[in-house]
């Protein structure tokens, strides 16, 4: 079973977002965090299987999604597991700070549902090959 690990810290965006993985792909498991010490303990620790694909938020408290990406990536454990950016910013500085720390995408959140579906099932289907 392949596994999604989504973090962020907004609980609607976490909810439509897992309803819309399930929707789309049953088979894929989600597991969440509200920010990125969360998240990094997490997946340190062995809570949970490790995870094949992160969607990850940039803006949140105590550790945002940059000092989480840099973190993950550093880690030899963790910096193959490829990391999306999925985020309402759009900023080009946000999209190259992404890039040269070796994210695999950037998404820009939806506002529709439709299309918050479409781009998990893109970035699944290409990162998970399902």
């Amino acid at each position: 079973m392949k596994t999604v690990f989504l973090i962020d810290d907004d609980p609607d965006d976490r909810e439509i977002f897992q309803e819309s993985l399930a929707l789309e792909h049953p088979s894929v498991l989600c597991q969440q965090a509200e920010n990125g010490a969360a998240a990094f303990e997490k997946v340190r620790s062995g809570f949970f299987a490790k995870p094949d694909l992160i969607f990850l938020d940039l803006n949140m408290p105590i550790m945002d999604g940059r000092a989480f990406l840099k973190q993950i990536k550093a880690d030899s454990k963790f910096k193959d597991i490829p990391v999306i950016i999925y985020s309402t910013s759009s900023s080009e500085a946000d999209k190259k700070f992404a890039q040269e720390n070796h994210a695999a995408a950037f998404l820009s959140k939806q506002y529709s549902l439709s299309l918050i579906r479409q781009d998990i099932q893109k970035a699944v289907q290409n990162f998970l090959q399902l």
